[in-house]
């Protein structure tokens, strides 16, 4: 080979070279870079990560007062139906007891009226009331 092919040679051996030194020297700088952002952002990922964790054990401890309160108003529900049911059935014997009390009251004033007078308060020439309409006149004075 000649000395000028050699020359040229190594003309393109030291701009290859000094093309390959700037291209290390940018992707070394750009692999700093991306450490220090990598870095930041991983520093701020842990914090966000740190700051979630948090929040869901507040939301699992909120969650299980919430199932503890709703099994307490299960159970006061279920008291409550139980009263419900003791006031139904004690607003149908008070229905029972004022029927029977409406039936039997006009008899019994019809009876008391009839008693006082056949028991010689009444006149003499006044004869007794019907029962009918003792019952009718004691309804129209309540």
């Amino acid at each position: 080979m000649s000395e000028t092919a050699t020359w040229v040679l190594v003309g393109l051996a030291a701009v290859l070279v000094a093309a390959a030194v700037v291209a290390l020297v940018q992707l070394a700088r750009t692999l700093k870079t991306l450490q220090h952002t990598l870095e930041s952002t991983g520093s701020r990922v842990d914090k966000a990560l740190d700051d979630l964790s948090t929040t869901l054990n507040r939301v699992n401890r909120v969650a299980g007062e919430l199932e503890r309160g709703t099994l307490q108003i299960s159970a006061l529900f279920d008291v409550l139906g139980g009263v419900g049911d003791a006031l139904v059935k004690i607003r149908s014997s008070i229905g029972t007891v004022a029927t029977v009390t409406a039936a039997l009251g006009p008899m019994l004033v019809a009876a008391a009226r009839g008693w006082f007078r056949w028991g010689g308060d009444a006149d003499e020439d006044e004869t007794p009331e019907a029962p009918e309409k003792a019952a009718a006149r004691a309804e129209v004075e309540r």
